[in-house]
């Protein structure tokens, strides 16, 4: 493992040459590491010396010309100007977990609090092409782990990654998103207002990639990796035997970590791949408990889940302390208006702190 240190310079000279050679990438850091050198002499020793170092390699050649136009103050600034800070993988503040994988990066380009991975966290990716059963399935074991304390980590694509993020915030976590390109425009465009929300509620959305970095396709199995290496385990909701979430399940299990599926229909294209990992030996997963169980954290869960997290559950809470009521007594006793009351159970069963009795008569769980 590399270790917690760094020179007051050398930071932004790492900065310079990820820019000069479109990341540095994990294998080179080491190996300028290794042959003795900092950042900051790659750009002040004479060419020669550094050749001698490094041999004649074509990375090599291409740092030393590029730096002569990349002035590593001004590189700073201009991160600082669009609002982007970032990490290198000698800073404490760096994930203590991505740190642990084969190749990870050594710089990261974030928005917001870095530092809530070092709490437990756990991956949850999908299909973007997603169903009903798998967005009802994210929704309940998301909003199960996030009220636990868990930060959720995903990739802010369309689909479930979306829902994992957007059922994070709903009940108060944290989530981290990490991107393919660079963090200077949302992708996609569409979650724009998702991207703005995960910063603003002490979330943080990260990359790999600099600004400028366009969404290209080679950049997502390589994004998949930093999801997966970022946190505990992985839960993949749905996805079939060729999905990008199978891919970070992949990642998962070469990183030594946890695989979590949840079964789907063995006539759904979309449960395909999920139900194949559940063949190979993944965690099967249908509720929030069994991750938690999993990692001894199930009584906390139980805790949590008794308590309303907003005002709507709060009224809902009151409603029903005395037992079980229908829907129409809930409303009439709530004095609220119907539609209120319905999303709001909608929600609550969810995330399993009601339950349906039948014939629309609900309970606290």
């Amino acid at each position: 493992m590399i270790k917690n240190t760094i020179k007051s310079n050398e930071k932004m000279y790492i900065l310079a040459a990820d820019i000069a050679l479109n990341t540095i990438g994990g294998l080179r850091f080491k190996k300028i590491i290794k042959r003795g050198l900092t950042f900051e002499e790659l750009w002040t020793l004479p060419s020669h010396e550094i050749f001698d170092r490094l041999g004649k390699e074509k990375y090599v050649e291409q740092l030393l010309e590029k730096r002569r136009g990349i002035k590593p103050e001004k590189a700073v600034e201009r991160l600082n100007e669009l609002g982007i800070n970032f990490i290198t993988i000698l800073d404490k503040k760096y994930p203590p977990l991505l740190k642990e994988i084969f190749s990870p990066p050594t710089v990261l380009y974030y928005k917001g609090d870095i530092e809530i991975l070092h709490k437990d966290a756990i991956a949850v990716v999908g299909s973007r092409k997603f169903s009903s059963y798998g967005r009802n399935a994210t929704e309940k074991i998301v909003s199960g782990l996030a009220q636990a304390g868990y930060v959720i980590v995903s990739g802010m694509a369309l689909g479930i990654d979306t829902f994992a993020h957007e059922t994070t915030l709903a009940s108060g976590g944290k989530t981290a998103a990490v991107l393919g390109c660079g963090l200077d425009k949302p992708y996609p465009l569409t979650n724009t207002s998702l991207f703005k929300r995960i910063i603003e509620s002490g979330g943080v959305v990260m990359s790999e990639y600099m600004p400028g970095k366009p969404p290209l396709k080679q950049h997502f199995p390589a994004r998949n990796r930093i999801i997966s290496g970022a946190s505990l385990g992985t839960l993949i909701v749905e996805g079939n035997i060729r999905s990008g979430a199978l891919i970070t399940a992949r990642d998962t299990l070469e990183q030594n970590r946890d695989v979590f599926a949840i079964p789907g229909p063995i006539f759904g294209e979309s449960s395909s791949g999920t139900n194949q990992l559940l063949k190979m030996g993944a965690n099967l997963v249908t509720q929030a408990s069994d991750i938690l169980e999993y990692y001894g954290h199930s009584s906390k869960q139980s805790e949590i889940i008794t308590k309303p997290s907003n005002e709507a559950e709060t009224v809902i809470f009151d409603v029903l302390k005395d037992g079980q009521l229908h829907i129409d007594e809930i409303i009439e006793s709530s004095g609220k208006e119907s539609q209120f009351i319905n999303s709001t159970l909608t929600m609550m069963e969810i995330k399993g702190k009601v339950k349906n009795l039948g014939g629309m008569v609900y309970i606290l769980n």
